[in-house]
């Protein structure tokens, strides 16, 4: 009885003690991180993970550090190995989409997010990713579907908006794309290709731009 009771609590203590290196190695990596120093950052997460911390938390968080330092092969590995414990997560794939984005691979980029939309729909990032990468590739009729989505979220946000407007000119729809530039040209008129989109959703020949602009 004295044996096994003995056993138990070497087992507690053994337990407590690497939860408690875990909690360590977590909040080390952190302080690494804030210094820039990705290699130990990276490192603290391997303690982490051998401390018998979450996989999960190891994974996303070696893929958030691995695109931190720009190795973005590694965060992809990550990310997706991230997915594999929790699938159910919007964070790796949010990971995924914007590390395909920064090594230039738009169609992984466009799979990552409309992967991640599968799980949350009215995510806010993926829906505007998705939507510039189908407009930019010409399926404006699908690009409008989620930057109307997205601009229905956020109605402030010019960035969505002016997305909105170009995918509805594009398919010849410059009377629902007017109230959109409207608004533009109240809170961002100076914003990119905003007077552009203006003048075509209003009919305003380019002439009659100039010289309303020579005034």
């Amino acid at each position: 009885m004295k044996t096994t009771l003995l056993l138990l609590l070497f087992v507690t203590l053994g337990i407590a003690a690497d939860a408690q290196k875990a909690a360590d190695a977590w909040q080390q990596s952190l302080t690494a991180e804030s210094s820039s120093d990705f290699t130990s950052a990276m490192q603290q997460v391997i303690s982490f993970k051998n401390a018998g911390g979450d996989p999960y938390l190891a994974s996303v968080r070696a893929g958030w550090l691995s695109y931190q330092a720009k190795d973005y092969e590694k965060a992809v590995q990550f990310y997706t190995g991230a997915i594999k414990y929790e699938p159910r997560a919007i964070t790796p794939h949010l990971g995924l989409t914007y590390t395909y984005q920064a090594m230039q691979k738009p169609k992984e980029t466009l799979a990552a997010a409309t992967n991640g939309l599968k799980l949350d729909q009215y995510n806010f990032a993926l829906l505007l990713i998705a939507g510039e990468l189908l407009y930019n590739q010409r399926d404006y009729r699908k690009a409008e579907t989620y930057l109307d989505r997205a601009q229905h979220q956020r109605p402030e946000d010019p960035i969505a908006l002016s997305w909105l407007g170009w995918a509805q000119i594009a398919q010849g729809q410059v009377k629902l794309a007017a109230p959109n530039f409207e608004k533009l040209m109240l809170i961002n008129p100076s914003g990119y290709m905003v007077q552009q989109g203006y003048n075509i959703s209003h009919g305003i020949p380019p002439q009659n731009l100039q010289a309303s602009n020579r005034r």
